[in-house]
């Protein structure tokens, strides 16, 4: 069958987005300027409306902190921008914060792509883990702009208190992709290359457990890698699907409807089965 590509697209009914402007030149961008009054709404999630950027009649951005005003700039990094594929790249950092003894700790931006995990963590045991998807855009004007992260971050306590876990702040998970897009800042491919800086939040219960329960100990994770399209060449033209009804994906009162790790692993022989036959 033929599926529109219009209909591909999840669009949410929301248009905030995190937003910050990286300056052309070595100096450093002053939050303080060009600050209007934003609604009540916008006061409650903790952002902060810039008159300065691109698109801000639907724009939004959490204060920079002094310490970490100067950016850089996007695209900087010595990559193929106009080759990427939807696929793992290294980059800087990843930021990392630990919840213990029933709060958040400090995060902290850790350049070493692997986690020292103990064998008993209940991600591994009992799939106690849900994960986000969201995207960074540089624009013309040097601004880099990420999509409705507030969603985002309302969409992983969802799955998280599905499974147990605990609620991290709105404003706790948009800090977070805004400091590890900042250390990443040169990885956000150029404006016109089409491609974007991917944001891949992660939540798993860290701690050792082997009853079923849930863990003491969880880790909130946001790796960031430069991706172009999922689907080869975008979305300007219909993409081939296949239906599946050989396999479950879902099932009535399960966890379908959260977005935890279990329901990929449900999909990957439909999906490389898939493959085999082209689509």
């Amino acid at each position: 069958m033929r599926i529109s590509a219009a209909l591909l697209p999840l669009l949410a009914i929301t248009q905030t987005c995190l937003a910050f402007t990286v300056p052309s030149s070595p100096t450093l961008h002053n939050p303080s300027h060009g600050v209007t009054n934003q609604p009540k709404h916008l006061r409650q999630r903790g952002v902060i409306r810039f008159s300065n950027i691109v698109g801000s009649s639907s724009s939004t951005s959490l204060p920079v902190s002094a310490a970490s005003t100067e950016v850089g700039a996007p695209g900087t990094a010595d990559l193929p921008w106009s080759e990427l594929g939807f696929e793992f790249r290294p980059t800087k950092s990843h930021l990392r914060m630990v919840h213990r003894d029933g709060k958040w700790e400090e995060a902290e931006l850790v350049e070493s792509p692997y986690l020292n995990i103990h064998i008993g963590a209940t991600a591994l045991h009992y799939g106690q883990s849900c994960f986000e998807g969201l995207k960074a855009f540089s624009h013309d004007d040097g601004s880099v702009y990420m999509f409705r992260p507030d969603e985002n971050a309302k969409r992983i306590n969802k799955s998280g208190e599905r499974v147990m876990m605990p609620e991290i702040p709105v404003e706790t998970f948009i800090k977070a992709c805004n400091d590890v897009v900042k250390d990443n800042i040169a990885y956000v491919p150029p404006y016109g290359s089409g491609g974007a800086l991917y944001l891949r939040p992660l939540l798993f219960g860290s701690g050792p457990r082997i009853g079923l329960q849930p863990s003491e100990e969880y880790t909130f994770i946001v790796m960031v890698m430069p991706v172009g399209d999922y689907y080869k060449g975008g979305l300007a033209k219909p993409v081939d699907g296949l239906i599946v009804d050989d396999y479950d994906r879902a099932a009535p009162k399960g966890v379908g409807a959260a977005k935890v790790a279990g329901n990929y692993a449900a999909d990957l022989i439909p999906n490389m089965e898939a493959k085999k036959q082209g689509f």
